[in-house]
């Protein structure tokens, strides 16, 4: 019996079993797989997004990486920079889709009342910014948005 197939075999053994997980662990990732570090104040609005947004949509401040719904940090801030300006235009248009839903595509009212406005500020201060904080202090009275949206859809 030839032993040329059993060296065969045993050398795509130890390529499968140690070279490519090596090279998968030592490579340095991009830079959308930057974590975002979320102030204390917004944790329990990280964790109320990942519970009920996060299978649907990727926010990095949030950890999730939902596949169903779009990409919160590409489709508010397409740019790449998100800033305090914009802030109150993002508040609006993700409490608006929350209590609303979007066309058939996305339900209404996954969340409401506080719960609601504590998601739409935690996306509106962190999407898009990956590697870096949020872009206003989500605690400060001035930075809450002048008006809730009214909840008629």
């Amino acid at each position: 019996m030839r032993k040329t197939p059993f060296v065969i075999f045993l050398i795509f053994a130890a390529i499968c079993v140690i070279v490519i997980p090596y090279v998968a662990i030592s490579s340095g990732g991009s830079q959308d797989a930057a974590v975002v570090e979320v102030e204390p104040r917004d944790r329990d609005a990280r964790d109320l997004f990942a519970t009920n947004c996060g299978s649907c949509h990727r926010l990095a401040a949030a950890g999730t990486d939902g596949v169903v719904g779009p990409d919160l940090d590409t489709l508010l801030v397409p740019t790449g920079v998100n800033s305090p300006e914009s802030y109150e235009s993002i508040y609006a248009r993700v409490l608006n889709a929350i209590q609303c839903g979007i066309g058939g595509r996305m339900p209404r009212g996954i969340l409401v009342g506080e719960d609601a406005r504590e998601v739409a500020q935690l996306v509106a201060a962190y999407a898009g910014q990956i590697g870096k904080g949020p872009t206003v202090d989500t605690s400060d009275p001035e930075q809450a948005p002048a008006e809730d949206l009214p909840a008629d859809c």
